[in-house]
């Protein structure tokens, strides 16, 4: 099955008892989107990406990472001010040991 013709009568056999039309290409769609659902590396999503057979994630990115309206609409009403964590005012002693704790 190296044809691209051959894959989607696959996927058509394969899925033909599903409510929903299924494609090679909504596969993959569905692949990507949970891709980015996950707290992934830089490197875990460039491995995700060419395990969908993509070079690399700015592929992946360019089609399949698009978000609808709604949702961007959603993830910035979560970005609000009183998210923003207030600074900390440590002790140069404080900042020390914080160092140092990082560096073992």
């Amino acid at each position: 099955m190296a044809t691209t013709h051959a894959v989607t009568k696959a996927f058509a056999m394969a899925c033909r008892n599903s409510p929903e039309k299924i494609t090679p290409h909504s596969a993959k769609h569905s692949i990507a989107a949970e891709r980015d659902r996950r707290r992934l590396s830089h490197e875990q999503r460039k491995a995700w990406s060419e395990n969908i057979g993509h070079d690399n994630e700015t592929i992946t990115e360019q089609y399949y990472g698009k978000l609808s309206d709604d949702r961007r609409f959603e993830l910035l009403e979560e970005v609000q001010e009183d998210q923003i964590s207030p600074p900390l005012n440590l002790s140069d002693e404080a900042k020390i040991e914080m160092a140092n704790e990082f560096l073992k």
